[in-house]
């Protein structure tokens, strides 16, 4: 089902790739607009930045903890880690669905329209491919999207003619979307506070939400309910 993110948005005219014949909605144009933006400070990661680094390739570490679960060495000791993947994402993040790990911090670029609407934390990764907005109020929205697949249009075409390229973390679906995500710069006004680049090997949070970043994928999931996703290139699976 095709969803207006918020009514307050600058009318913006965008026109999404393999998406032909799709009309993107008309937002009505607000008298003011006034921008708030928030930051949280945090040391940023030092890792490097792989463009359009997620795809399906196993991590080092993974086939490093395998081996040591072969060592007999090892036998009837276990692990610190909680065990990664989740059924039918093997890579997804170690402890996905649970609570928030301890090494989480709060995503840096929260923003909202005026001092008393609601809030917007919003980031994408390194390679731009995929990025997600969480909203902690009624109704509450945790969606992340991946371009590629809007490009590829694997995921099928939804009611409106679009691809499907968005992930509802919440609610376990994926969805076609014509008018840009908040998590896409051009929505706001001009000046404010861009979305954060949360580099590969951070895990960041907004509330219960959380995502972790890496190269293979991001797994989002909300801590509450144990509901989430992991995103790559070409796939977006629920858990």
């Amino acid at each position: 089902m095709k969803r207006v993110v918020m009514g307050s948005l600058a009318a913006a005219t965008w026109v999404l790739g393999g998406c032909a014949g799709a009309p993107a909605p008309e937002t009505p144009q607000p008298d003011t607009v006034s921008a708030v933006t928030e930051t949280v400070t945090a040391q940023p990661a030092t890792s490097a930045v792989t463009p359009e680094a997620e795809s399906s390739a196993a991590p080092a570490s993974e086939a490093e903890q395998s081996a040591q679960n072969a060592d007999p060495k090892n036998a009837g000791t276990k692990s610190a880690e909680p065990k990664r993947g989740v059924p039918g994402a093997p890579l997804a993040y170690p402890g996905a669905g649970g609570p928030v790990p301890a090494n989480a911090r709060p995503v840096k670029s929260v923003k909202k329209y005026s001092a008393g609407g609601p809030e917007f934390a919003v980031f994408k990764a390194p390679s731009g491919n995929i990025g997600c907005m969480m909203n902690l109020d009624s109704p509450q929205m945790f969606d992340c999207g991946v371009q590629s697949l809007m490009e590829s249009g694997k995921l099928g075409i939804g009611e409106y003619g679009g691809p499907n390229w968005m992930a509802e973390i919440l609610h376990g679906t994926v969805r076609e979307q014509s008018d840009p995500p908040l998590y896409f710069d051009e929505v706001w006004p001009a000046g404010s506070t861009p979305a954060e680049v949360v580099q590969y090997g951070e895990v960041v949070q907004h509330g219960p939400f959380v995502c972790a970043v890496e190269e293979t994928g991001v797994t989002c999931w909300d801590s509450e309910s144990g509901k989430g996703a992991w995103l790559e290139r070409e796939n977006i699976v629920f858990f």
